[in-house]
Parts: C-alpha cells; structure tokens; sequence
C-alpha cells in the first residue's frame, strides 16, 4: 500500500518511521499471527478450583452439589506433576511448541497445545477439549483414581459438559468463547470480553487498546469485510485507533488529560485533520458555520477513531470508571459532525 505511519509506544516514543501500512495487516504481520494463533491454542485450567469443587461436592456450577460425593485431593500440592503429565499428554513431537505451567504456586495452569492439534482441527476447540482430558487423565494417574470417582473429577473439571455445548460451571477457561456462541461468521475474536484484555495486558489501557483492536481487525478479515478498497479503510483505522500511528492518541490524551473534556478532544482531532490536510474547508454558510470536507474519507475516520479512544481515555480517566464509554462513544462523535458538518 502506497500509505506509510510511523508507529509511537504507548509512551509517546518513536518506535518505527515510515512503516508501511499493510506491514501491520493480520495477514502479513509475524506477531499478530502469532498473537492469533496463540490465542487458539492457550487454555487455563483452575486447579484450585477443581480441589475446592471436589472437597464440597459441587460439580457442574450452581446448584449441583452433592456433598456425599465430596472428596479431598491435594491437587494445588501436587500442581507440578500434573504439568508434567498435562505436557506429557498433548504433545505431539519431542521439541515442539506445547508450553504447559503452572501459575500463582500452582493455583492454575496454563496450557499451550503444539501448532498441531490446531492445524489437524477445523475449528480452533482443541485448546479446551485437550486440556480438559489431558488433566482428567493427570488427575487419575495422580491420585489413582477409579471408574468410581472419575465421573466426579470429570465434572469438576469440565463441568456440565457434554450435557451443555460449552464447559458450564467447569474450570478449564478459553478467552475465546466456542463457535456455537457465535452471533455469526468470524465473531470469535471480537468476542473476547474487554475485561480478558485488560487482565492480559495488565490494565495497560494503551496496550488493552492495542490488543483490542488486533483482535476486532484479525475478525473483521476473517469475516469478509476487509477486502478490495474495505482492506485499506480497515488497515488505516487499526493503525491510528489501535496502535498509536503519527502518536495521535497518545499526544491527543496527553495534550487533554489534566483539564480537557471531550469537546477539547474533538477540537483537538479536527485541528489535527485540518493541519495534516486530511480534511479542508468546503462550503461556508451565512451564518458564519464553515463546513469541511475530507480529502480522504477512509484516513478522516481513521483520525475520528483515534479521537474516539483519547475521548475515552480523558473522560473515563477523570471518572476512574468505565461507565462514561456509551456516552462518549455517542456524543464524541455527534459532536465531530456538528464542528466539521
């Protein structure tokens, strides 16, 4: 693409000039790939909370307890050989990508099934379904267990499952929700729950942001929607909301935190449009209201995104709540269109 951003931290520093904008598309970009496949085949499994299931005899969620059915195991003491065995189990080939650990003095359990198991699959559910037996397994090997209290085990692990599509009330976790969940094509990473993202990244709101809109993006691709003329107007608004280009969030933010509103974000944008040339005077009306119009319609939206985010980040910033993201949402842009017409 003959587009070229240079790329800021979430600092303000210059990382990369003159990137070229289709370096950064899901299709091309090393770890954006990386970030996607990742994703697909990392599960968390709660070993504490398997132990605590299983000592009070509720398994499957509210309202399944069975207390006559309690047993007691010390899974979270014996976190390290269940790792083992768990990495033993789901992998494939000696040397591969499988990365099994455990988390929070062996609290929880990450679980990274080999590239394999994913590319062997037509949907993206191995992660689950092997970390889920893979721990069945351990935990019979472990405790030895019987065809007696394996059912039970199972439940605590995987909850309701197969009763229920997905692991209702079980403790093996996916940021990604199944497919069945799904309100349509290509919905299933832009369906990761905002609060996952802010815990990944450490509630790092610029890096959140970063990761949110590699996630939306790589979904949008996958959805159809970014081909032919779609692809640039796409690529343009992950750059400048997303990751920072030209430093337009970072230095919008900085520039309104102490005393600005969203007004003074707004303002802030369409200064910015009008001085990159993004935007330019058109009609003047005789009251006096100057009109404008963008020269490039697919960078001016990518320059209102960004504007968007900083509005966010100044408003919900000085609230310390998120309550404040509908409204800003809205009225940022309502007000945009009321300043440029």
């Amino acid at each position: 693409m003959a587009d070229k951003i240079d790329l800021y931290s979430d600092r303000g520093a210059k990382l990369k000039a003159g990137v070229d904008l289709g370096a950064i598309s899901p299709l091309r970009n090393k770890a954006i790939k990386k970030i996607i496949h990742d994703t697909k085949r990392t599960a968390a499994v709660d070993l504490a909370g398997i132990e605590k299931a299983l000592a009070a005899g509720k398994f499957g969620g509210k309202g399944r307890h069975i207390p006559a059915k309690a047993m007691n195991f010390d899974v979270v003491k014996n976190a390290d050989k269940i790792v083992a065995k768990v990495a033993e189990l789901v992998k494939v080939d000696a040397g591969d990508d499988t990365n099994v650990k455990s988390l929070n003095g062996g609290k929880q359990m990450l679980v990274q099934i080999p590239s394999a198991r994913i590319e062997a699959g037509a949907e993206y559910v191995a992660s689950l379904t092997c970390a889920s037996m893979a721990t069945i397994q351990a935990m019979i090997e472990t405790f030895d267990l019987n065809m007696f209290n394996v059912p039970e085990v199972k439940a605590a692990i995987m909850g309701q499952y197969p009763q229920t599509m997905d692991l209702a009330g079980g403790n093996v976790k996916s940021i990604l929700e199944i497919p069945q969940k799904d309100e349509g094509l290509g919905h299933s990473l832009r369906n990761i729950m905002a609060n996952h993202l802010a815990a990944v990244t450490k509630k790092n709101a610029m890096n959140t942001a970063a990761l949110a809109g590699i996630y939306e993006q790589a979904g949008v691709f996958e959805m159809g929607n970014a081909l032919g003329m779609f692809e640039r107007n796409q690529l343009l608004g992950l750059a400048y909301q997303n990751l920072n280009a030209n430093n337009i969030v970072y230095g919008t933010t900085k520039a309104n935190g102490a005393t600005g509103t969203i007004g003074t974000v707004m303002h802030s944008i369409v200064e910015r449009g009008i001085e990159d040339g993004v935007i330019a005077p058109d009609k003047k009306m005789g009251s006096g209201y100057q009109m404008y119009k963008a020269n490039d319609v697919s960078l001016w939206n990518a320059y209102c995104a960004a504007g968007t985010l900083a509005a966010n980040l100044v408003n919900c910033g000085a609230g310390r709540s998120p309550q404040h993201t509908s409204s800003t949402l809205l009225y940022f842009n309502d007000l945009i269109e009321k300043e440029t017409g």
